[in-house]
């Protein structure tokens, strides 16, 4: 008898423990209490984008408005990337990357059963170098310029819902919508005889983005994302200030960003 209870003690506790294994092997891709990471833009295959900018401070006389706009197209099968904006910086120019073609990370959550919520979150800075310059002067003495090469630094949150709409075993469609904000700098540093001058040019840009994605997972729990982005600019403006030891300027203007562009990426959820 007890030898009997044993086996069918056994014989369920084996049926659980297959059943439990079994669901977890068939969870998919958008139950309920999943956590969802993704490295999202990894890869800008295809990309259109244009920039727009009045001019900051004082216009000649008789002028109210100056706007200068900027596009750029790129495409790339293992490297891609939109090209960036140049900036007058200093009387120089500066590149600003691609504020929408910056890889970011993805943290997403899935409230109901293929409802998500979340966002990415965006961070790129440059380490920045210098050059310098010494002349001998014919009477003697010298001058000594050095400037710092365009440090720049791009931060941005965009916060989305999202529904994932399962096609087959293999393909999922993960329509994600929402907004985001940027905000991104580039300082450089002039030092001649030993006076520092810093020039910068600051950029924010709130914008409505909309990122459908094709999600391929050929195995449980990762895959790879597909698709199309837009970043369509609601409000934005940029600043040009120069700072010395005993003056500060600063002038700002409206400016704005559109991004449209098919990506690649990685997923991976538990």
């Amino acid at each position: 008898m007890v030898r009997r209870r044993t086996a069918v003690a056994a014989g369920v506790g084996a049926m659980l423990v297959g059943s439990v294994a079994h669901a977890q092997s068939k969870a998919e891709f958008g139950d309920k209490g999943e956590f969802i990471f993704s490295a999202d833009r990894l890869l800008p295959v295809l990309g259109y984008s244009r920039v727009s900018q009045d001019e900051t401070g004082p216009l000649g006389a008789g002028i109210t408005k100056v706007s200068n706009s900027e596009s750029s197209s790129s495409l790339g099968f293992f490297w891609g990337g939109s090209p960036g904006f140049a900036t007058a910086i200093g009387g120089n120019e500066a590149t600003l990357p691609n504020l929408y073609t910056v890889p970011r990370l993805g943290f997403d959550y899935t409230l109901l059963p293929n409802v998500t919520v979340g966002g990415d979150l965006v961070l790129f800075f440059t380490l920045g170098g210098s050059q310098s310059q010494e002349t001998d002067n014919n009477g003697g003495g010298k001058t000594t310029t050095s400037v710092s090469e365009p440090k720049s630094t791009i931060f941005g949150i965009a916060p989305r819902g999202g529904y994932i709409l399962h096609l087959t075993d293999l393909l999922s469609l993960w329509l994600r919508g929402g907004f985001s904000y940027y905000t991104a700098t580039v300082r450089q540093t002039v030092s001649n005889n030993n006076v520092e001058t810093t020039n910068s040019v600051n950029i924010d840009q709130l914008a409505l983005d909309l990122d459908p994605q094709l999600v391929i997972t050929p195995v449980p729990h990762f895959g790879f994302t597909a698709g199309l982005t837009a970043d369509v600019p609601l409000t934005g403006g940029h600043s040009i200030s120069t700072n010395t030891p005993t003056t500060s300027t600063s002038n700002s203007a409206s400016s704005s960003f559109f991004y449209i562009g098919a990506t690649v990426g990685l997923v991976g959820w538990f």
